[in-house]
C-alpha cells in the first residue's frame, strides 16, 4: 500500500513537471532570462503523502522566478544536524563561506523533492569547490523530521558533509524560519524558495522564489563571488 502511494505521488508529480523537467521557467530582475530546470531523480519522492494542492499549482504555474537582494538577522539559538549534534545556526550561516539555503521537510512529495534534487545538482555541479560552500536545509516539521529521518534523507539526496540538514525545537525552527520571513505556519502552505549569501561576514543574501534549477543558483554564486 505504501509504494503504490509513493507511486501515486511520482505520477502526479511529473504530471506536473514533465518529462522534461521544469522548462520555460524566467527569472526576473530588470527584464526575463529563460532557463531550463535539470531533470530531478522521481524515485526519490518521501514515503508519505499529504495534501499538496498549493505545491501541486505551484509545480504546474512554472512561471516567472523573482530575485530580491535582502538582508537577515540570524538568530542565536542551536539547531540539531542528521548526527544528532548541537549546531549554532548564527555561526553557520554567517561565516566566510558562502551560502545556499532551503526549507524543506521530509515527508514532502511535491516540491521538497524537487528542490532536494535541484541541491543535489548544485553539489555535482560545484565540483571541488563544493567543500567551500556551506549548504543548508532546515526542516520545518522538527516534530517529525528526526536526526535519524534527515540521515536518511540526506543518503536520499547524496548530502556530502558540506551539505547540513538541520532540525531542533519547534521554536528554533520557527526562529529560523521568521528570520527569513518564510513561516507559513502550515507547512502545506510552505513555498519553494532558495536563498545564497556570497562569501564575507558582512555579506547580504539573494532570495530567489520558484523552482529554480541547479545551474542558475550556481551562477548566481559565482555573480555573488565576482563582485566580492
Amino acid at each position: 500500500m505504501q509504494e503504490k502511494l509513493i507511486r501515486v505521488a511520482a505520477c502526479l508529480l511529473l504530471a506536473a513537471v514533465g518529462t522534461a523537467g521544469c522548462s520555460g521557467l524566467a527569472f526576473a530582475e530588470n527584464g526575463h532570462e529563460h532557463m531550463n530546470h535539470e531533470h530531478m531523480d522521481h524515485s526519490k519522492i518521501g514515503a508519505e503523502v499529504h495534501d499538496h494542492t498549493q505545491h501541486q499549482a505551484m509545480l504546474e504555474q512554472r512561471g516567472v522566478l523573482s530575485r530580491t537582494a535582502r538582508s537577515y538577522t540570524i538568530p542565536d539559538i542551536k539547531m540539531v544536524d542528521r548526527n544528532g549534534r548541537s549546531v549554532a545556526i548564527r555561526g553557520l550561516l554567517d561565516g566566510r563561506e558562502p551560502v545556499i539555503l532551503n526549507f524543506i521537510f521530509t515527508t514532502c512529495t511535491t516540491i521538497c523533492p524537487v528542490m532536494s534534487s535541484t541541491f543535489e545538482q548544485v553539489q555535482e555541479q560545484l565540483g571541488d569547490r563544493r567543500n567551500r560552500v556551506r549548504m543548508v536545509s532546515v526542516s520545518i516539521d522538527p516534530e517529525n523530521d528526526t536526526p535519524a529521518r534527515l540521515k536518511a534523507y540526506a543518503r536520499r539526496y547524496n548530502a556530502g558533509s558540506q551539505w547540513q540538514m538541520l532540525t531542533g525545537s519547534v521554536a528554533n525552527s520557527f526562529a529560523v524560519q521568521n528570520a527569513f520571513e518564510v513561516a507559513v505556519g502550515d507547512k502545506m502552505n510552505h513555498k519553494p524558495l532558495a536563498f545564497i549569501r556570497a562569501p564575507g561576514r558582512d555579506a547580504g543574501w539573494v532570495r530567489i522564489d520558484g523552482l529554480v534549477a541547479a545551474s542558475d543558483i550556481v551562477n548566481e554564486l559565482n555573480r555573488l563571488e565576482s563582485i566580492k
